[in-house]
Formats: structure tokens, C-alpha cells, sequence
């Protein structure tokens, strides 16, 4: 069946396209993984305020992380500039996100979040 896909979560059954991942997203990834060098650090923890330094040897563990986030972007009517970082990271920020959203939702007043790994 074209488009349906196992994974997790509310994306569950949607191919990579439909997900936001699909050509443009991986074009962008092999000209970010072909410009990054040793020691440039991580678009998510300089978003915060800290250096995390990316090295080329592992880029199975970079993502391409959208700036401002899409739900974000789309909100305000811009397209999020596009950038690397760690994965762990980028879904750390991700969950960070998708809690508070759940939590406005819910009528609840969204938590800080006390995480600071990095």
C-alpha cells in the first residue's frame, strides 16, 4: 500500500512526504552534511544558548531540524529556515514542544522545561 508506513506516534501510516520529509528535506540534508565541518555546533543547543559541537563522522545522528518548527512556522505564515543538529537533540526540542501544545489544549498552563543536558 503506497503511503502507509509503520512508525509511531500521530504520524503513524503517513509516507515521508506527507510527513514533511520527503525531497526538498532530503536535498537540504546532503547539501547540510556535505557544508558541515568538525567542531560546528548544534542549531538547537545555539538556539539555547549552548555549544555542541556536530563532528562529520556520524551523520546518521544529525537530523535537519526546521527553524522556527513547522507547526510554529506555519502558525506565523513564514517557511522555517533549515538546519542541523543532533538527533537527540532535535527530538528533545521536538517533545518539549509537543508537550506544551498538549498542555494549551488542554487548558493547562505549559511547564518549563527543567532538561539542560547540554
Amino acid at each position: 500500500m503506497a503511503g502507509k508506513r509503520s512508525g509511531r506516534g500521530w504520524q503513524r501510516g503517513l509516507s515521508t512526504s506527507e510527513r514533511g520529509l520527503g525531497n526538498d528535506h532530503q536535498k537540504a540534508r546532503r547539501r547540510l552534511l556535505a557544508e558541515l565541518k568538525d567542531g560546528d555546533p548544534c542549531a538547537r543547543c545555539l538556539a539555547r544558548g549552548v555549544y555542541h559541537a556536530m563532528v562529520t563522522g556520524w551523520p546518521q545522528l544529525l537530523e535537519v531540524d526546521d527553524f522556527p518548527p513547522r507547526v510554529v512556522a506555519r502558525a506565523l505564515g513564514i517557511e522555517p529556515e533549515k538546519r542541523l543538529s543532533w538527533r537527540s537533540c532535535n527530538r528533545r526540542a521536538g517533545g518539549i514542544l509537543g508537550n506544551q501544545i498538549k498542555a494549551l489544549r488542554q487548558g493547562r498552563e505549559p511547564k518549563p522545561s527543567p532538561y539542560t543536558r547540554w
